[in-house]
């Protein structure tokens, strides 16, 4: 009888670390089809948006920096309402995130592109997609100080990594930091970093308490003011844009904006803020390749090169990561 009960007592823990390794194995296996979502989520943004330079460089010859957003967001958030209403997304949000809301559509999108689109008409593309490249620099330094995350030796080398692959992408020269005559420009593409962290930062709380939708929808209801406010006082060429003009327009504003935004706060959520931005390290390579087929802009072996360097680092920082998934 003792022995029937110390039998029973054994096999009931042995069963019960079995249930435990298989709970462990389904928590591991939830987290990996996660990253996997996550890193097709933002795929998205990292085509659309890279486009997105070709297609602004476009309407510049038409209209001004403010009036391109105004009419890009104006239809993007149009878009946005009528997919919440069909869907029975809720418009309600809590009155403490209204702050947040304000940042992130605000500084994050309005002032972003205000930035970036001015920085573009005084500087070339090239330094302007290097500054920009120095984005994920920054997200790793101001989320570990913000959310104490813990840096990696691996997130930093894979960072450095990066940026020298859009180093040899966009093939600068460093002298031209020093050009006093585009100083202005390259105060606008940082202002134009310090701008996405906003958005970056204010974004990530959203995410325990909307959905995505809803999140974009009140960030892109919450630009349009600065950018309506800013509209009248831009040179805007109207009837010069033409069909070519017209579809840039919708491209943004569908593509770019409602699209890209949407993956792009999917990819924050399920990813992460930090290794999320390693990812804008590929914009200037989808620049690159639809210019070459769109403007017939020859891609040199150099930014090859460095095109497989940022595709090593992102893929060194996703292996790493998924690689403590698995040890934990």
């Amino acid at each position: 009888m003792w022995m029937a009960t110390r039998v029973d007592i054994t096999s009931s823990g042995h069963f019960h670390q079995v249930l435990q390794r298989l709970k462990i194995s389904a928590v591991s296996e939830d987290e990996m089809n996660n990253k996997t979502k996550g890193l097709m989520s933002v795929l998205i943004p990292v085509i659309t948006w890279g486009i997105s330079f070709v297609s602004t460089e476009y309407l510049l010859d038409y209209m001004g920096p403010m009036s391109i957003g105004a009419v890009r967001f104006l239809i993007a958030t149009g878009i946005l309402y009528i997919m919440m209403r069909r869907t029975g997304t809720s418009l309600k949000i809590e009155k403490k995130d209204h702050l947040l809301f304000i940042l992130a559509g605000g500084i994050g999108i309005a002032i972003y592109f205000y930035f970036e689109n001015t920085g573009i008409k005084y500087i070339s593309a090239s330094p302007a997609a290097l500054i920009i490249a120095a984005i994920p620099i920054f997200t790793l330094i101001f989320e570990a100080l913000i959310y104490k995350r813990p840096v990696k030796a691996m997130d930093t080398l894979a960072i450095i990594v990066s940026i020298i692959g859009v180093m040899l992408i966009v093939d600068i020269k460093i002298g031209e930091f020093f050009s006093s005559g585009e100083s202005f420009g390259y105060v606008m593409m940082i202002g134009a970093v310090a701008s996405w962290i906003v958005y970056s930062m204010a974004s990530k709380p959203l995410f325990k308490r909307y959905s995505y939708l809803t999140i974009i929808f009140y960030q892109f209801f919450y630009s349009m003011p600065f950018f309506l406010i800013a509209m009248p006082f831009e040179s805007n060429q109207w009837h010069l844009l033409g069909p070519v003009g017209i579809a840039h327009l919708i491209f943004l504003s569908l593509f770019a904006s409602v699209l890209g935004f949407y993956y792009y706060a999917k990819a924050m959520d399920l990813l992460g803020v930090t290794e999320s931005s390693v990812f804008i390290n590929f914009l200037p390579i989808v620049t690159i390749v639809f210019s070459y087929f769109y403007m017939g802009q020859i891609i040199s072996i150099k930014q090859l090169i460095g095109g497989l360097f940022v595709m090593l680092s992102v893929t060194v920082t996703t292996l790493h990561e998924k690689k403590l998934g698995l040890a934990n």
